[in-house]
């Protein structure tokens, strides 16, 4: 299972790096093209914008299987483990009824435009839309995967904290706990 969510993973950076690099070229081209030759690349602006959509929520999904969301954990902290456990069954549910409302919602706008096309690319906007029923699944899979790790897989108290903290603090607290370590050696 891990495996298979390291590689959902990686496929996901791959794709976010697409829609980036192909982003970036498009426009700079664009950019170039006008401004040093009088043209243009027709088809660079709605492109930019359908892969900018994309990248935004494939990148959701990522985040949320890496925990990169912001979160509010004061009060969380503070609990006992059964009270972490309530807390993650609560937001969860609360998680899944938001991408119920997203996959509902987007699955309609997307029938919707199936014969709708984009005036440049003659892309169906479906395809905009499209992405917000693969986010919606996507990010139902990661929080049903992360409550499955944390309820029944985490070995300490401290895995029930689903908020992944900044590098920074993360780094600051592991010298503290080694600066601990050595003192107590």
């Amino acid at each position: 299972m891990d495996k298979l969510t390291r590689a959902v993973a990686r496929l996901l950076e791959v794709a976010i790096v697409a829609c980036l690099a192909l982003m970036a070229v498009l426009v700079f081209g664009n950019v170039v093209l006008r401004y040093g030759f009088n043209s243009g690349i027709t088809v660079s602006e709605e492109m930019a914008r359908l892969l900018f959509v994309w990248l935004t929520f494939l990148g959701a999904i990522l985040a949320s299987r890496e925990h990169a969301h912001l979160g509010v954990d004061s009060l969380v902290r503070r609990l006992p483990a059964r009270g972490k456990k309530a807390c993650i069954v609560i937001s969860a549910s609360l998680m899944l009824w938001v991408c119920g409302l997203l996959l509902t919602g987007s699955w309609r706008q997307t029938l919707i435009n199936l014969d709708n096309r984009m005036p440049v690319t003659g892309i169906p906007y479906a395809f905009l839309y499209g992405i917000g029923v693969a986010a919606a699944l996507g990010l139902a899979v990661s929080i049903l995967y992360n409550v499955f790790q944390a309820l029944f897989r985490s070995r300490r108290e401290e895995d029930l904290i689903l908020v992944k903290e900044s590098e920074e603090l993360a780094h600051l607290e592991e010298a503290g706990r080694a600066l601990l370590r050595r003192g107590e050696a």
